[in-house]
């Protein structure tokens, strides 16, 4: 570590990092503190169900901490964590084949919002239920980008660094999957 000189970077990721790769297990700890919401909102706005989340993230945790000791600090570690987390829920949805994806009502709400009245509180649902059934359409290769930018508000840099790809192909990645979505949805309300 000494050669790289990252303890004296700024980023308290690359500090925890450096912490945990000199014996602090305690620095894993603030890891998984600092991450598990992200991680835990990625993968549910990919498998869709809280179930398999919860048990996603775990195994994300534990291929992090099996593999820290390989992270090179040559990108930001939420991006390796991020990709790691992508990879990983794909390859869960992909194991069960599942449709019904990505679920607001089970979506952890960072602050909390007043109670709508009973008439928005139906309107709110019938557009989360209405959301829900266009993403199920969505071909899993676009869901994830959709996730990524919608859901966890990242650039579209930010996206490519987790996906593994150039700026250009998330640009055109995100651009196919918006055109999906919207032609579902206007098929779907054209026909209302």
């Amino acid at each position: 570590m000494k050669e790289l000189d990252v303890t004296s970077s700024i980023d308290p990721d690359v500090r925890m990092i450096v912490r945990y790769l000199e014996g602090d297990q305690r620095a894993f700890d603030d890891i998984f503190y600092k991450y598990q919401t992200y991680v835990y909102n990625i993968i549910l706005g990919i498998v869709g169900t809280d179930d398999e989340a919860r048990d996603t993230t775990q195994e994300v945790f534990l291929q992090v901490h099996r593999s820290l000791r390989t992270f090179r600090f040559q990108s930001q570690f939420s991006t390796w964590l991020y990709r790691i987390a992508v990879n990983r829920a794909m390859d869960a949805a992909r194991a069960k084949k599942r449709r019904n994806w990505f679920s607001f009502e089970q979506t952890p709400k960072e602050t909390p919002s007043p109670k709508p009245s009973p008439e928005e509180g139906a309107i709110e649902e019938s557009e989360r239920k209405s959301i829900r059934d266009l993403l199920a359409m969505v071909p899993i290769q676009h869901r994830d980008v959709l996730v990524l930018k919608y859901y966890q508000e990242l650039s579209i840099e930010e996206i490519a660094q987790t996906l593994g790809c150039s700026v250009t192909a998330a640009k055109v990645r995100l651009h196919r999957a918006r055109q999906y979505f919207k032609e579902r949805y206007t098929a779907i309300h054209e026909n209302k």
